[in-house]
Parts: structure tokens; C-alpha cells; sequence
């Protein structure tokens, strides 16, 4: 465990890839950490950085990497009549001028990179820099739903906790990459969810459910959707594996 300039950090290796876990406590200070989700959040962050993380569901063949996880194959068309579906039914919100998109090219340009290929180590610019941004790289884990894996941003706008998971790629493939990664990043909401309905809501008179909210960023567009959309994919029978 190391603290940088009141970025606190520690390192995990799971399934032999190292994963650098870092958590920008002056920024979660100033958004509040003392009611309702962002309280939730500082409790489970805090347990990560003490490495409260438990082995199995990192380590297990028996637990699942949200990260493998894809959409049934389908045909072109499907697949654009399902996200057609997503967008009409206000599942999925699609933006190409959120902050994330801006503060992506802001950060990219500061560093003098002109690509769709910048590679994860920007998301450090957001931990450093964006006032909306607590924490990266935050490991999740559920047994009930026999799942892991590690968060690329986690953000709090407007009492929220958003989940951002960064999909760079070429702009004629984006709806593509977007729509194939749905199922991990709304397992990533889903169990996030589950670390902050944990019993420390009741002793902060939070609401029993948590507001999460997760979005897929690039440098072109954004798609933002609630953590409910993980249970509609499997009720729908979309991710396979999980029937």
C-alpha cells in the first residue's frame, strides 16, 4: 500500500495479471463520504485498500471473469435491431459529448496523443484530475452470482456511484465493441451493487437499494445504463453460459 499526493494505492495480482488499485480520497473528501451511497462506497473502498479482498472468486476456475463475459452470437441484424430496442426503450442513453468523452480527448491531448487506441493508462489522468472520479481499477466480486473483476473508473455524479469501464477502438466499430461488453459492465453495476446493500446502509439511513449507474466510454461516444440491465440480459437469455 502506497499514498501518492492523497492517492492512495495498492496492488493485487489476480490470476497472475497485476492490477494497480487506486483511490483519490481528497476527491471522494470534497463529494462527501459520510451519507446515502458515496458513505457505501468509502466503507468498501476502504476495505480494498486494508486488502480485504477475498482470494476465491479471483483465483477460482469456479468464479467467472466479468470480462469474459459476451452476448449470444447473432446476426448483424439482430444485434443492430437489440441495440435499436435499447435505445427506443431508454435502457441505453447514448452521448458524444459527456464529460467522460471530453475529459478522454481533454487527457489524451494533454498528452499529446491523437488516437483511438490510447491505451488504459490514461484512465490515471481521470484519478488525478477529474473532481468526479474516486478510485480505479476497483476489484468487485460476487458469490451468488459466481463473478469477479476490476473497474476501470468509478465516478459519483449527482449521488450516484458510476461504473465506467474505457472500450477504445476504431469509431466504424464502436456500436459493436459497446454492445458485446453490455454483459461486463452491467455485471460490473450488478455487483457493485451488492458491496453497498450491505448492513452499514441501515446505520446510514441510505435507501435499501443503491443508485448505480455504468457507462462504456470512448473517445467518440458513450452509452450509459443502470445496473438492472445485467439481470435483463440473463433473463433474456443473452449471456450464454449462465442458463
Amino acid at each position: 500500500m502506497s499514498e501518492d499526493a492523497g492517492i492512495l494505492r495498492r496492488d493485487f495480482r489476480h490470476r497472475g495479471t497485476p492490477y494497480s488499485f487506486r483511490w483519490n480520497i481528497e476527491h471522494h473528501r470534497t463529494i462527501g463520504r459520510d451519507t446515502g451511497d458515496s458513505a457505501a462506497l468509502w466503507g468498501h473502498l476502504q476495505a480494498v485498500l486494508r486488502g480485504s479482498v477475498p482470494e476465491e472468486p479471483f483465483n477460482s476456475p469456479f468464479f467467472r471473469r466479468a470480462s469474459s463475459l459476451r452476448l449470444r452470437k447473432m446476426t448483424p441484424h439482430k444485434r443492430i435491431g437489440l441495440y435499436r430496442r435499447f435505445l427506443r426503450s431508454g435502457m441505453i442513453t447514448e452521448s458524444i459529448d459527456d464529460s467522460l468523452v471530453r475529459l478522454l480527448r481533454q487527457y489524451q491531448q494533454r498528452r499529446g496523443l491523437n488516437t483511438h487506441n490510447t491505451d488504459h493508462s490514461i484512465l490515471e489522468e481521470f484519478v488525478q484530475r477529474d473532481p468526479q472520479t474516486v478510485a480505479m481499477e476497483v476489484p468487485v466480486w460476487s458469490e451468488s452470482l459466481a463473478l469477479s473483476g476490476h473497474i476501470d473508473l468509478v465516478r459519483i455524479i449527482d449521488g450516484a456511484v458510476q461504473v465506467c469501464d474505457y472500450k477504445p477502438g476504431p469509431l466504424e466499430q464502436t456500436k459493436r465493441r459497446f454492445l458485446q461488453s453490455l454483459p461486463q459492465v452491467a455485471a460490473y453495476g450488478e455487483m457493485m451493487a451488492h458491496h453497498l446493500a450491505s448492513t452499514l446502509r441501515t446505520a446510514l439511513e441510505a435507501p435499501l437499494l443503491p443508485k448505480i449507474r455504468c457507462a462504456i466510454f470512448d473517445s467518440h461516444t458513450s452509452w450509459h445504463f443502470g445496473a438492472e440491465m445485467y439481470m435483463h440480459l440473463v433473463a433474456a437469455s443473452l449471456i450464454p453460459g449462465l442458463e
